[in-house]
């Protein structure tokens, strides 16, 4: 008994300073100072690549983190020059005194193979394995951010695991119905973004596109295991429609969900300034790190 009380009251005086230490540090680097830690994981044999970001060049406690997924490249044209991308939003979190994880999906970027909807949901289980290993990540305090795509296969593996503490979604579908083209169709159209990009793939269509029917997000939404969600949705978004966001909010656990429109928002909105602040503001809130910073 008594081995047991010294216990649990060491892990609370670890909890304690873990709190204090994040809560009342102001020391964060210039963004050019700033740790970056590039890494590379194998999933179903196909390389993973991206970067971990912290707020300091030399990190020395625990940071709480987040997993940002990007959405299904909209086509294989660079990046504009006045883009950040999502290094820029990994800024924009490191800038607060949190830890930010970015990667490519299967298919996208400088990793391999080729898009597959089931797969990115095994690509960001791995990661999010991956990131609960890596040293001076906070494992009690995940928050996994996803665009689009990314954000259904985020909903996906949040289903699955109750060590994501926090999960938002921004301009993701309640349900894949929005491919309304046929198969081959949808298979040229990612051929000519970049994203499928071996002859032959998929072996098996059929197989491919019940991917998208396996993942729908307002099923697995309502099988959340964390303790926050936001959803984020423009009403100008031309591509997903408006009416998907208040859809997962409905289906999502009683009283965990939060949804946000972003008046004349687009699609993509990680470049719309107020939805980064609604993201950013959201995430110090359920941290109860506000005005901290």
């Amino acid at each position: 008994m008594e081995w047991n009380l010294i216990r649990i009251w060491f892990e609370k005086l670890l909890d304690a300073l873990r709190m204090e230490r994040t809560v009342g540090s102001t020391a964060i680097d210039p963004p050019e100072q700033r740790a970056v830690r590039p890494f590379e994981i194998t999933v179903d044999h196909i390389p993973i690549r991206g970067s971990a970001h912290f707020p300091v060049a030399h990190p020395a406690r625990l940071y709480p983190t987040l997993i940002i997924c990007h959405g299904i490249p909209g086509s294989g044209a660079a990046r504009p020059v006045n883009d950040p991308g999502y290094e820029g939003l990994a800024t924009e979190f490191t800038s607060l005194g949190m830890a930010a994880i970015i990667f490519n999906f299967r298919g996208c970027g400088d990793s391999g193979g080729n898009f597959d909807m089931m797969g990115w949901t095994r690509d960001l289980d791995a990661v999010v394995r991956h990131t609960l290993d890596m040293p001076h990540v906070d494992p009690s305090r995940l928050i996994v951010i996803g665009f689009s795509g990314g954000g259904a296969a985020a909903i996906n593996v949040a289903a699955d695991t109750s060590r994501i503490y926090g999960l938002a979604v921004v301009g993701t579908p309640a349900t894949f119905d929005i491919f309304e083209k046929e198969p081959v169709e949808i298979i040229e159209d990612f051929q000519e973004r970049g994203i499928i990009r071996d002859p032959g793939f998929p072996a098996d269509i059929g197989k491919w596109m019940d991917g998208f029917a396996q993942i729908e997000p307002r099923r697995w939404i309502a099988q959340f295991q964390g303790q926050y969600a936001l959803i984020v949705h423009g009403d100008a978004d031309d591509l997903v429609p408006v009416d998907h966001a208040p859809e997962l909010k409905e289906h999502a656990p009683a009283g965990v969900a939060e949804l946000r429109i972003v008046p004349h928002g687009e699609h993509r909105l990680r470049l719309d300034e107020r939805c980064v602040k609604i993201l950013k503001d959201w995430t110090l809130k359920i941290l109860g790190l506000h005005g901290s910073w």
